[in-house]
């Protein structure tokens, strides 16, 4: 049996029973594995008591010192235990404080787990201890209605813990391990993760200190070891995304950027897909316009750094000018003119139905009032405006078929043709790497270790945007075959 094999047999061992909470008790057997402290929370009901017991039965003949709520003596020799264990960690008893800080301090290779229902950062800043903490391991306050049914169907006693002595790691292997996982390299994505939550650590400045930090990256070099891997791999540190942090507020900090910081070095081949996606919508319509639109040359202003069509209108006795942008003029849709403090006004609607005659609509909320009081610049038009018609505003033609028209055409007709282009290959090449970074997330589903929840919506971000990717090169598609249609 290989080692990987071994020890994903012993974590289901762990977990029977337990639904729901796989992963919180890997975690926890990697730190104990590695001597580190922390601070297992979760509601009276949740587990902690079964979950504590059977990380002491994952070490063949561990001794394990358990020190309850009832005030007790530290022993003197604590380097005989290999687990130290405080059940209902209660900060507010001075005797039990004292006790945790004596055991923290003098451990040796033992791990001390605290555990209790009292807030990780009231805790542990109560008890003076949150930087000796590696990590805190959280508890789900209840399980889903399905792992809830499957539970009951097995009729099992999950007070009991069975683990074959086969499974079961000596001290011998513990200790030769410990030496084995201080040789695994941290990777190079590992490396940016890291710095990515140190950046967002400093920026909103939560305190972690190195030692903690060397606590994490062990876990994750345990995480690649058990697997068979002399290098961690990015899958190693999806446990920093969880509530592992003590307080609360860096909590979810840390885990809204997390998210973020794995996407972006997840499609570090293809960066610019996380920017402003390409606007398809936009590239069809100047394709269309440029198809569609006459080579009439018509009278403009520049106005809002660009060539606008000059109209008055009077609402409630008064003159306003509008400014409707050449851009729009024989095109088909709705649009709003800007006004003279070059702003949209949303005020009023225009739409040129793909002529040279602007029909223009006005909201009825300032038919009445007009569009420059107070009243009407402080209140921008509701979702269910009602909009009445104005009327339909001739523009003035310059001339017909103007030949530096018909050659600026020409021009952007070449320019959009080799955009089409450019994009199209770049958007097929950030299909393809999303296609195999999808490929690569769901092979490590399998992996020992592995944060399956997180990994899932990982999963679920990345088809997401392959899904937007395919519907942009669509897009683009269809643009080119409009133009190849009108040759």
């Amino acid at each position: 049996m290989t080692l990987t094999k071994r020890i994903s047999e012993l974590m289901a061992s762990l977990a029977v029973g337990i639904p729901e909470r796989e992963f919180q008790i890997q975690l926890g057997f990697l730190a104990t594995l590695l001597g580190e402290s922390f601070y297992l929370y979760g509601r009276s009901g949740s587990g902690k008591a079964l979950i504590l017991e059977r990380w002491i039965a994952a070490f063949k003949n561990a001794k394990a010192l358990k020190l309850g709520s009832r005030e007790q003596d530290m022993p003197a020799d604590l380097d005989c235990y290999d687990i130290i264990q405080f059940l209902a960690y209660d900060p507010r008893n001075e005797n039990t404080k004292s006790n945790v800080n004596i055991a923290l301090e003098d451990h040796g290779k033992a791990s001390v787990i605290l555990s209790g229902e009292m807030r990780p950062e009231d805790a542990l800043c109560r008890g003076e201890i949150i930087d000796n903490i590696s990590l805190t391991i959280v508890l789900p306050e209840n399980i889903s209605a399905t792992a809830l049914c499957d539970l009951l169907k097995t009729q099992g006693d999950v007070t009991s813990t069975h683990v074959s002595p086969g499974l079961a790691v000596t001290t011998e292997e513990k200790s030769q391990w410990c030496e084995e996982i201080k040789k695994v390299v941290l990777s190079d994505d590992a490396l940016k993760v890291i710095a990515g939550v140190v950046e967002i650590c400093d920026e909103n400045h939560i305190y972690v200190s190195v030692r903690k930090w060397i606590a994490l990256a062990n876990i994750m070099k345990a995480m690649a070891f058990f697997n068979g891997r002399t290098e961690t791999r990015l899958e190693d540190t999806f446990f920093l995304g969880l509530p592992i942090w003590s307080r609360s507020v860096s909590n979810k900090i840390i885990m809204e950027k997390y998210r973020q910081i794995v996407l972006k070095q997840i499609l570090k081949d293809v960066p610019e897909i996380l920017e402003r996606p390409y606007n398809a919508e936009d590239l069809m319509f100047r394709v269309k316009k440029l198809l569609k639109s006459s080579n009439n040359l018509y009278e403009t202003k520049m106005f809002n750094e660009e060539p606008c069509l000059f109209y008055r209108i009077t609402i409630a006795g008064e003159t306003v000018p509008l400014y409707a942008p050449l851009r729009y003029i024989e095109t088909e849709g709705d649009f709003f003119p800007y006004n003279e403090l070059r702003h949209e006004e949303k005020r009023v609607r225009c739409n040129y139905h793909g002529t040279s005659n602007c029909t223009i609509s006005v909201a009825s909320s300032v038919k009445s009032t007009g569009i420059r009081t107070m009243v009407a610049r402080n209140n921008a038009p509701s979702a269910n405006e009602k909009y009445e018609d104005y009327g339909v505003l001739p523009t003035h033609i310059l001339k017909e078929n103007d030949p530096e028209i018909v050659e600026k055409k020409k021009a952007e007709m070449n320019e959009i043709r080799q955009e089409i282009q450019a994009v199209a290959e770049k958007e097929t090449k950030a299909l393809q790497s999303l296609k195999a970074v999808f490929t690569g997330i769901k092979n490590s589903k399998e992996d020992l270790f592995c944060n399956k929840e997180f990994l899932t919506e990982l999963q679920e971000q990345v088809t997401a945007l392959f899904d937007s990717t395919k519907v942009v090169l669509g897009k683009v598609k269809e643009a080119h075959d409009l133009l190849a249609s009108q040759g």
